[in-house]
């Protein structure tokens, strides 16, 4: 289903002939997809989702249809010197048409302003051809006075979304030094801390020392960046996969999400929370929101999974898997959760084909856990490192090794380090025989009375909230008429909903909604509806039979053949030429 106030922003091509400006070209795309996540009404495709398609060439009308967007933005970016150029068109996917393109030539220090520009301008486009949302008139976006820091910055963020130990290391020094050139830039700040407590929750470093610099990072900051969703997903980041207070956690995600609805990765994120508390039902609404929006989100997939799982899924656990397995077909992650799958229901076969793909370390320790749980086989290994693995995997071999007093105590010290692989630990179905024990009762004691907020924060459309009283749509209403037909505005082909907007002295957002509210069309409709007019009536004209029918669309306000004939065989069902020699 597609949503029609929606877009995805491609990967813009970097045309600097450096190589090493991809990071920027990346960078500045990746800054468009946040500020139009800030417009509520706007459905955006995340980062994750829209850049798979870097280097492929597909029609956009495949794209469109594979992401559930109605536009796609395409760009490029060129930076020389201070300078930097960038292009962009935003096509429909539903006939392949461009609706508006632009080419913007900057200092590099007036970076901030042309992103928050070029988004505001697509952001109209979408609203004057698909439907009523409002826009804001500042986004809040966080800036800098450095160009060479927004330029580390942007560098540390391309290196971070990699994911590997070593882009994590390189996204660290970018981002340190970003802070060296600019310390009141706050994004660095939580580029940091993200990074390092994901790399301590996993024990890629050692856990004080990764969670001392990630709360490091974030104190600061103060409180003064608490306007910006990202600063709230950060600190309940940290309270949730570093600390487990999933209350705190629960504040600062509710917070984002209400500052930013669209925040895929808040989403994500709630739906964590959900499933570690057991609201399975709930968690999959919300990982459902998130894959709407970044579909294509290998980490999205996983939750989704593990939900079921928790759940006693297991069918739908594994139908889950092979989504994010369909994407990296090699993901160590869902391989192992996906052969536990196997494992639960018996099926040795599906169970061997999908451990033989995992790295061989997990492979070994795979094929014990196979005899230990279905033959009661005792294995003697001795998994030493819990953080090899992304599940409980050495609790689960001591457990069906008939060692119930060792798994406990391997479960008891994953519990206070706080490690990831544990959060789940009181729906995980392969921890089952442990429940009854006290030893495990004691465990799960504290976590007993841990509730959080199961419901997103509601957005209310802006269509259904009456902007105007009745004495203001009349008059408006009057004064938009009298502009159309007096003035004919519409001929000029630059007409905009906000230079409509600023001749009769209203909010663009207002006129939005009282075109598509109380006038019942959309602002490109209702345009086009006086330009179709005027056509009709020039084309009929004896004295214009010397013109063209094209030169005639132009003269009424259209700027475009295809938008043109198109919009005339839907409004009357015929041709231009068709219409004309049968009204001549």
């Amino acid at each position: 289903m597609i949503n029609r106030k929606s877009i995805a922003v491609l990967p813009f091509n970097n045309t600097s002939g450096d190589i090493e400006n991809q990071y920027f070209a990346d960078g500045i795309a990746e800054e468009i997809i946040i500020t139009l996540s800030k417009i509520s009404g706007l459905k955006v495709t995340s980062r994750t989702s829209s850049f798979t398609y870097r280097d492929r060439q597909i029609d956009v009308r495949h794209i469109g249809n594979e992401l559930g967007v109605s536009t796609i933005l395409e760009g490029s970016v060129r930076k020389a010197a201070n300078r930097v150029r960038i292009a962009t068109q935003l096509v429909r996917t539903d006939t392949g048409f461009q609706i508006w393109s632009e080419r913007f030539d900057r200092e590099l220090i007036d970076i901030f302003d042309l992103q928050d520009e070029i988004s505001r301008l697509i952001a109209d486009k979408i609203r004057e051809h698909f439907g009523h949302f409002d826009i804001q008139d500042d986004f809040n976006t966080p800036k800098t006075i450095k160009a060479e820091a927004y330029q580390a910055y942007l560098k540390g963020r391309y290196y971070q979304l990699q994911w590997t130990n070593e882009s994590i290391q390189k996204s660290q020094a970018a981002y340190k030094k970003s802070i060296e050139i600019d310390p009141k830039y706050p994004m660095p700040y939580l580029g940091l801390s993200q990074s390092f407590v994901h790399h301590a929750a996993w024990s890629q470093v050692d856990r004080m020392k990764g969670l001392y610099m990630a709360q490091h990072f974030i104190r600061q900051l103060g409180n003064d960046f608490d306007h910006l969703a990202e600063f709230h997903y950060t600190k309940g980041l940290y309270a949730f996969i570093g600390n487990w207070n999933f209350q705190k956690a629960q504040k600062h995600l509710s917070e984002a999400l209400k500052i930013k609805p669209n925040y895929a990765e808040a989403l994500e994120f709630q739906a964590d929370l959900c499933n570690v508390v057991g609201a399975f039902d709930k968690s999959e609404v919300f990982i459902n929101q998130a894959l709407s929006l970044n579909p294509n989100a290998l980490n999205h997939h996983y939750t989704k999974a593990i939900g079921y799982y928790f759940g006693s899924k297991f069918r739908e656990a594994i139908k889950a898997l092979n989504n994010a397995l369909s994407i990296m077909s090699n993901w160590q992650m869902a391989l192992e959760l996906k052969a536990l799958c196997f494992l639960i229901l018996s099926d040795e076969p599906a169970f061997r084909s999908t451990v033989a793909l995992a790295k061989e370390s997990t492979r070994t320790v795979f094929y014990e856990l196979w005899h230990a749980y279905h033959g009661g086989e005792s294995s003697q290994l001795d998994v030493a490192n819990t953080h090899d693995f992304y599940m409980a995997v050495p609790v689960y071999l001591k457990l069906y090794s008939g060692f119930k007093t060792e798994s406990v105590q391997k479960l008891k010290e994953g519990i206070e380090q706080r490690a990831g692989q544990f959060l789940g630990f009181r729906y995980d179905p392969l921890l089952e025989p442990l429940r009854k024990e006290s030893s495990y009762k004691n465990l799960e004691e504290p976590f007993l009375s841990i509730s959080i907020d199961k419901e997103a924060p509601k957005a209310v459309s802006s269509i259904d909230i009456e902007v105007l009283n009745e004495s203001e749509v009349k008059s408006f209403s009057h004064l938009v008429e009298q502009l159309m037909k007096e003035d004919k505005v519409y001929i000029d082909t630059q007409m905009t909903l906000r230079s409509l907007a600023e001749k009769i002295g209203l909010h663009p957002n207002k006129l939005s909604w009282l075109i598509n509210k109380k006038i019942g069309k959309g602002f490109n409709e209702y345009i086009n509806d006086y330009r179709l007019k005027d056509f009709q009536e020039r084309a009929v004209d004896p004295k214009n039979c010397h013109l063209t029918l094209l030169g005639l669309a132009y003269d009424s306000g259209f700027n475009s053949k295809s938008v043109f004939n198109d919009f005339f065989k839907k409004k009357t069902g015929k041709t231009p030429k068709a219409w004309v020699r049968e009204n001549s």
